[in-house]
């Protein structure tokens, strides 16, 4: 009868253990595809804000493009819809205001592009450099949320790499 208890005893401290291993190993798992999507939508979210800006600094240049005011003006639907991704994949009330300023500033550089005026927070450093800057907020918050070690370092470019609302050498006709 001893023998019996100590066979159940032992059978069940391994069903236990076992199902304490598997339950770690799916936490595990579950962390890693969170994070895997996570950065997969931070991704997509940045690569069509990135759109968005390439787009409006030909816009400075094309003032009055109805094509390419359409072409921002469906990078900026693409995203949002990449914005509401975010906001159901993060863990974290910090990315998903992040997210919501880099939205903001990427309207911000649509309207301009339209020729609307600058919003309030806007007026003293621009859209460009407001959206450049909450997407360094953006990225700091993404990389705390995956775990990377130092989450805060993010280059940030100067400000005159920025923001090129400022003519360049390269920018400047050379006289001829």
């Amino acid at each position: 009868m001893t023998t019996a208890i100590f066979a159940l005893v032992g059978t069940l401290l391994g069903i236990l253990g076992t199902l304490a291993v598997e339950m770690v190993r799916a936490r595990i798992e579950d962390t890693h595809s969170r994070r895997d999507a996570l950065r997969l939508t931070c991704a997509d979210f940045t690569a069509a804000v990135a759109q968005i800006r390439t787009l409006a600094f030909e816009a400075r240049h094309k003032s009055g493009d109805i094509e390419l005011l359409s072409l921002m003006d469906n990078a900026h639907r693409e995203a949002r819809v990449h914005y509401e991704r975010l906001r159901l994949t993060a863990a974290s009330r910090e990315v998903q205001m992040a997210g919501r300023y880099v939205l903001r500033y990427a309207y911000g550089l649509l309207r301009q592009a339209n020729g609307r005026s600058l919003r309030e927070d806007e007026r003293e450093h621009g859209p460009f450099r407001m959206l450049y800057d909450s997407l360094i907020a953006l990225y700091a918050a993404v990389r705390q949320e995956t775990g990377v070690p130092q989450a805060n370092d993010v280059y940030r470019e100067p400000d005159d790499w920025v923001d090129p609302s400022e003519p360049t050498a390269r920018d400047t006709p050379s006289p001829s």
